[in-house]
């Protein structure tokens, strides 16, 4: 286990470089001047001098790549348009000149908004997704079976930005059901911070929890006719202790590795949603930034949705070594 462990760490670590080498590129080494379009229209030429300076641009590309990882390692100085030097501590993502801040401390505002949405829509999507597909495999072919089908369907076909719309028509504004979304930090009011996320919870949650659905199902009734499962049943084990004890568990890796996928993602910023219902997370900050121009903004998001990514996945990969020791052995 400690050699997959090591593997996959080192598979990681090569993954995220590569992001950031392509991020980096796509956003530094473009036709257009960074320098300008970070300072903005206003600055004079002494100021994108300036600009370009700190961004490292007056210098060979492998040099500015290799500052910039090194600040996400050990953080670098970054100057201001004024030539004011600004301490960029680790991990170093560069300096937005349009929020006139660092940019890991504009994500540091945003986050506790993605991490709540992403932890509520985690819960919604297990008990909807994983839940009504345990339950639809359980009851095949049965009312059971054709009724959470055609829901996890509806749920498969239907976009964020239309639903999320279309709810808070009906149930905010019109009925008043629900309190309209907002974010309110957790240790300041709990319940409030619940009922202002508690619809974009139940749209995320709703939208996603189709995949993990039809993969459970799926899954689940190829487990079913495994013979280690018959020989549970034949020896006189109960249908939910074989189903809970030995179905579900074989059934899980694909369903692991896919949560690990999704949970990196939404902590990544859930942008669509963010931006339906206003949420200043990490994904509507995204967003702004490449409304605004705002290239180190956008690298430095980029590359906190792909750590995110990497990371989960990474996790689930351990998780499903862990659950089938062949795949240690793969």
């Amino acid at each position: 286990m400690t050699r997959y462990l090591l593997k996959r760490a080192a598979q990681a670590v090569a993954v995220l470089l590569a992001i950031t080498a392509t991020a980096f590129g796509l956003f530094y080494a473009a036709p257009s001047d960074p320098a300008l379009t970070a300072c903005g229209p206003k600055c004079d030429s002494a100021q994108i001098a300036a600009v370009r300076t700190s961004m490292g641009l007056d210098r060979p590309i492998a040099q500015q790549f290799a500052e910039y990882v090194g600040g996400l390692v050990t953080g670098r100085d970054i100057s201001d348009v004024d030539g004011t030097p600004i301490p960029c501590p680790a991990p170093c993502l560069g300096y937005s000149y349009t929020l006139h801040q660092p940019v890991l401390t504009a994500i540091e505002d945003r986050l506790p908004v993605t991490v709540s949405l992403a932890v509520g829509a985690l819960a919604v999507i297990l008990v909807l997704g994983v839940g009504s597909g345990m339950a639809a495999a359980l009851r095949r072919g049965r009312a059971t079976d054709r009724l959470l089908s055609g829901f996890n369907l509806l749920g498969a076909s239907v976009q964020i930005y239309f639903l999320g719309y279309m709810l808070q028509l009906l149930l905010v504004y019109s009925t008043g059901l629900f309190a309209p979304p907002r974010y309110v930090p957790f240790t300041t009011r709990p319940a409030q911070w619940a009922l202002g996320l508690a619809l974009p919870w139940l749209v995320l949650g709703f939208v996603n929890a189709a995949v993990f659905a039809r993969l459970t199902r799926s899954q689940m009734l190829e487990t079913m006719h495994h013979g280690y499962v018959r020989t549970a049943r034949a020896k006189g084990l109960g249908s939910v202790r074989t189903h809970l004890k030995y179905t579900a568990r074989g059934a899980a890796g694909p369903l692991v590795q896919l949560l690990g996928l999704e949970v990196g993602a939404l902590f990544g910023g859930a942008f669509i949603t963010e931006t339906v219902f206003g949420l200043g997370g990490v994904g509507k900050l995204a967003v702004d930034a490449v409304n605004g121009n705002d290239l180190p903004t956008v690298v430095g998001t980029v590359l906190l949705a792909a750590f995110f990514v990497v990371l989960f996945v990474a996790l689930a990969d351990l998780v499903v070594a862990w659950l089938d020791p062949r795949v240690r052995l793969a």
